[in-house]
């Protein structure tokens, strides 16, 4: 196992697609990974210059998310930041990075900032595919893709959680493509979708943690 200490607020973890290995993100602004059947950090991953509040990777790609503006995206077998998302998101130096999710094919990237917008950027394009706010102007703490990528769940600091076709989105981003689906009392501080049923779970600020079920037609 591994019981590690980090020079900053732990913000977020992830474990990859072996199992094996864990991401870590946050306030000493590295990305570290982990190895934790030896229980050992193999690389300290650093470029950010604020907080990494994000993590995810697919296959060799990790992806890391900052209070800074930017997306890295990291090669694992180089430890080399092979691309910044920053400017092209509009970004860099005004809103922050604060969570990040890879549909399963590892090309389409959603990534929610702290001014409550979403965007879809495709990673093997480079390029930024569309951008969507399904929530009001505050941040938008946690977004992930459903198993049929069509649809993006997302968590926001408004008390609101909320289901976007994101499919449509690339159609028309000038349509509203958002389905307000419940509530909390407080800030949604995460949402996550159930592995294997149509149902997902939130917790928030108010001290609560929920379990839904989805609407009938996510897996259509």
């Amino acid at each position: 196992g591994i019981n590690a200490e980090y020079g900053g607020t732990v913000r977020d973890l992830h474990f990859h697609d072996n199992c094996t290995l864990l991401s870590v993100g946050g306030g000493d602004n590295l990305l570290h990974v982990s190895d934790v059947d030896k229980g050992v950090e193999l690389s300290a991953y650093s470029g950010h210059t604020a907080t990494v509040h994000a993590v995810t990777s697919h296959r060799d790609t990790l992806v890391s998310g900052s209070e800074d503006g930017t997306i890295r995206l990291w090669d694992r077998r180089s430890k080399a930041c092979t691309r910044v998302i920053g400017a092209a998101l509009g970004t860099q130096g005004k809103s922050g990075i604060s969570s990040l999710s890879l549909n399963n094919f590892g090309n389409l990237l959603c990534a929610s900032r702290d001014d409550g917008l979403c965007m879809l950027y495709d990673i093997e394009m480079g390029k930024l595919l569309a951008a969507f706010s399904p929530h009001t102007p505050v941040t938008c703490r946690s977004v992930q893709f459903y198993r049929n990528p069509r649809y993006i769940l997302s968590g926001s600091y408004d008390g609101t959680i909320a289901l976007t076709c994101a499919e449509q989105v690339l159609l028309n981003p000038e349509v509203n493509c958002t389905e307000i689906l419940g509530t909390h009392r407080d800030k949604v501080t995460r949402v996550t979708w159930h592995p294997t049923k149509q149902a997902f779970a939130t917790c928030s600020a108010d001290r609560t943690v929920c379990l839904w079920t989805a609407r009938e037609g996510v897996d259509d």
